[in-house]
């Protein structure tokens, strides 16, 4: 609790200082931004000065987040859960919208009517910082249903995270840290979802870039793990998903309903240079969900069961289907 406000009494005054800061410098940066486009040979994509009008936007979006906290803090106690979700859902979909803007982050959704009712369990690929808060748009905004995740630690420097993830029952999990502990935490989280609510975890645990594959890939030789290594070597687009906290949360809500959540678009923009390479994106940020096949019993075939699941999600993100793949035959 100590650390909880420590820590937001250095990064909730910063998050309030840098917003009017960037605006105030934004008229002398972005024109000079837009400056080193031309000059480096990118006149039509301004790539940099698209970044920094981002960055100002996200900024910006702090604001935004603290006055939609304080709004559902003074409301009844009996809906204050509610307005959480709605602006959590609110804060992401305008910052979806401004990537758009800034980005060319264009989101075609699909049908939202085909999320099945009920408790889900959602397993998430992650390429990149925007497709974070895809989960919080679809499912609080579009959707109008509470939804709760898995996040690494770091993001509760982001005062709009650390303001909205507790009282929303998130969890922000310590990569590398007391695995026993965490796993807990994780089994605590599933059992407080809410009623036709999602569990969101990213298995992956970090970027999908060539850098983390290498180092992923040095760790499995190491380690000697050799059905990783193979499915390391066999994903085109992914990383091997790590099974742990999904064993967690299967373990903590066996009636949750496991789902793949999909999106293609957004490879290569995961660090500042693969940003200035691709922005603004040139095709659409295609969002997609399907079921996966029945889970197993047992920690060891429930591991498969995931590679699998990896598998058919990795050969619809390389293809160019804007439809579910289709469900793996009966054997």
């Amino acid at each position: 609790m100590a650390r909880r406000y420590l820590r937001r009494a250095f990064s909730i005054p910063l998050s309030l200082l840098l917003a009017p800061l960037m605006l105030v410098l934004s008229p002398l940066v972005i024109p000079l931004l837009a400056l080193i486009d031309i000059v480096s040979g990118a006149p039509r994509r301004l790539p940099l000065a698209r970044i920094g009008l981002m960055a100002v936007a996200f900024a910006c979006h702090e604001w935004y987040a603290m006055a939609l906290y304080l709004r559902a803090l003074l409301g009844s106690k009996e809906r204050r859960l509610d307005r959480l979700q709605e602006g959590m859902g609110t804060w992401s979909m305008s910052l979806i919208k401004w990537a758009g803007h800034t980005l060319g982050a264009k989101l075609d959704w699909g049908d939202p009517a085909t999320m099945p009712k009920g408790y889900l369990l959602l397993l998430s690929r992650h390429a990149s910082n925007v497709d974070a808060i895809i989960p919080s748009a679809l499912f609080p905004h579009i959707l109008e249903r509470p939804a709760h995740y898995v996040l690494k630690r770091e993001l509760r420097w982001i005062s709009s995270m650390d303001l909205f993830g507790p009282p929303l029952g998130n969890y922000f999990v310590a990569r590398g840290g007391n695995t026993g502990a965490e796993l807990q935490q994780l089994r605590a989280l599933g059992e407080h979802v809410r009623p036709e609510g999602a569990l969101v975890i990213f298995p992956e645990g970090t970027f999908a870039t060539p850098a983390a594959r290498k180092r992923i890939r040095a760790s499995l030789e190491r380690r000697n793990e050799k059905t990783a290594l193979a499915l390391t070597d066999e994903l085109r687009a992914l990383l091997p998903p790590k099974p742990s906290g999904v064993h967690a949360l299967l373990r903590a809500r066996p009636d949750a309903r496991p789902m793949i959540l999909a999106h293609r678009g957004l490879d290569g923009v995961a660090s500042m240079a693969g940003m200035r390479a691709n922005v603004p994106l040139r095709t659409p940020v295609v969002v997609r969900w399907w079921p996966t096949e029945p889970v197993p019993t047992g920690e060891a075939a429930q591991e498969l069961w995931l590679q699998d699941e990896w598998r058919r999600l990795d050969r619809w993100v390389t293809s160019d289907s804007l439809v579910p793949p289709p469900e793996a035959p009966t054997p």
